[in-house]
């Protein structure tokens, strides 16, 4: 049972910061600030990774009211934790376009920040049986430690932290792990290199369409074209 009542779905968004709608995807999102990633900002500036020039550290990421937003999202997670997970749980039960989309992303921008955050998401996902979550991470440790069970239907797809590298290929500081789910970025000459499923989106205008790999708890390696 929730702790907190809550009377619309407006209100609901009101306490977890709003929503993000990634333009590819076919759902949802919520979203923090690249600026706080722990281990992606280290990657950040080595050349040849997946953080090199990252997306959500340009572009329209950068205008004033898109960073306010985001870090509105932190915030609202950091001051009132049970809160946040109530709305967020309310949010999945209510939420039309998310019920019918049957998925929701995690971190469009930004990373998990620690155990007590993956707990607030594990929980969410254990209270909504009928979404399926994705969560990419590149916090090798904290995936690697964490030690209670994951929801059914939450992946955490970690990624590999250099293009046209996988696990195996790639031995990181704290990658002596084998991880059920993850992701590779492979440049256009060498995506013939990567295994399991190749994301379609730049085949289709840059759209998930129908694919659902992300997602989907039987495909255990997604891998991306560099852009």
């Amino acid at each position: 049972m929730m702790t907190y009542p809550f009377n619309s779905i407006k209100e609901a968004e009101t306490v977890i910061g709003g929503l993000s709608r990634p333009s590819k995807m076919p759902s949802y999102a919520w979203s923090i600030s690249a600026k706080r990633c722990n281990t992606g900002s280290k990657l950040a500036k080595v050349k040849g990774s997946v953080c090199e020039g990252c997306y959500a550290l340009k572009g329209r990421y950068m205008f004033t009211p898109i960073q306010k937003a985001l870090d509105r999202r932190y915030n609202q997670w950091s001051d009132n934790r049970e809160k946040w997970v109530d709305a967020m749980i309310y949010i999945m039960h209510n939420k039309q376009h998310i019920i019918n989309a049957g998925v929701f992303r995690w971190f469009d921008s930004g990373d998990i920040q620690g155990s007590a955050m993956l707990d607030d998401i594990n929980t969410v996902a254990w209270a909504s049986p009928t979404i399926r979550f994705w969560l990419p991470t590149k916090e090798y440790k904290l995936i690697k430690d964490y030690d209670k069970e994951i929801a059914p239907n939450l992946v955490i797809r970690v990624s590999a932290p250099m293009i046209n590298k996988s696990f195996p290929e790639y031995a990181y500081e704290e990658n002596n792990h084998t991880y059920d789910y993850i992701s590779t970025v492979y440049t256009k000459d060498n995506i013939d290199m990567a295994k399991g499923s190749v994301c379609p989106a730049s085949k289709q205008d840059n759209q998930c369409g129908s694919c659902r790999a992300c997602w989907n708890d039987k495909v255990s390696e997604v891998s991306y074209l560099a852009h």
